[in-house]
């Protein structure tokens, strides 16, 4: 292995910081809401709760895959500009898509560009990895 590829992950370790509060704050509106719903598990038909789960429940399935997708590359490419505008997007990404989808559970334009921001954020840190990766072949 050649040592001189490994950096430091400044920019993901910094990310991860931002998404953990904001994954705190999320676990705390989710905890709230129960507590003025009586309800410990489950949401009990509460739609309110329901919501805030569900905001919740979609940061968690998004949020890991990312940062681990982040943090190698740059591992593997060191603290760029375009490492930090990734992680940039995702994150305004993911804070536009709980935002719209705590207002309503239909479509906001909140959570529709937080959506496309999400995917494509995904999408292309997954390309750049691939191509990073085969290179290195």
């Amino acid at each position: 292995m050649d040592l001189g590829l490994v950096h430091m992950p400044l920019y993901a370790a910094l990310t991860t910081a931002f998404l953990t509060v904001m994954q705190v704050v999320l676990m705390f509106r989710v905890i709230g809401m129960r507590g003025q719903a009586e309800v410990l598990i489950g949401t009990d038909g509460n739609e309110a709760l329901e919501l805030r789960q569900r905001v919740h429940g979609n940061f968690i399935e998004n949020v890991p895959t990312f940062l681990i997708g982040l943090a190698l590359i740059e591992l593997i490419v060191g603290s760029t500009l375009w490492v930090a505008a990734l992680a940039g997007v995702f994150v305004v990404s993911r804070i536009a898509h709980a935002v719209g989808l705590g207002m309503s559970s239909g479509v906001t334009p909140g959570r529709l560009v937080g959506t496309l921001g999400t995917m494509i954020s995904m999408v292309v840190a997954a390309g750049y990895l691939t191509y990073l990766v085969v290179d290195k072949l």
